[in-house]
């Protein structure tokens, strides 16, 4: 009785120890997926409209061919703003609000969204967002 009472012991513990173990590298494996995204160029085409365009974390506000490329995300708590209510970005997390061009009309936010370096790659007809250094 003692024997396979130990036994169990040992599977139970050893199933849990596995459990952790594939919890933990699922969530490495997110993290580096993440990073290595974040650290890679991104695409765009050079004939977007005028006015502004959400790309996953990235927002483009084009006025004629002035192009403003800002991170989507709140510089609050890191939320995506994805949201257009007239002339302003909206934050769903906790309403912040950005003008346009990415500057904090009311908070909770305190800074104004990232601007992200690019430069227009006119043989491929695209923008080239570069990751952040």
């Amino acid at each position: 009785m003692h024997r396979q009472r130990r036994k169990f012991l040992w599977w139970l513990g050893g199933g849990l120890i596995a459990t952790v173990g594939i919890f933990f590298l699922s969530m490495i494996r997110g993290i580096l997926y993440r990073i290595k995204a974040e650290t890679a160029p991104k695409y765009l085409p050079v004939d977007l409209p005028s006015g502004v365009t959400f790309h996953d974390d990235v927002i483009v506000y084009r006025d004629a061919d002035e192009f403003i490329i800002m991170s989507a995300r709140c510089t609050h708590l890191g939320c995506m703003v994805d949201t257009r209510q007239g002339e302003e970005l909206v934050c769903p997390c906790h309403g912040s609000r950005y003008s346009m061009d990415g500057k904090v009309l009311t908070g909770p936010a305190t800074r104004n969204l990232a601007r992200l370096r690019y430069r227009i790659d006119s043989k491929e007809k695209r923008i080239v967002i570069e990751p952040p250094p």
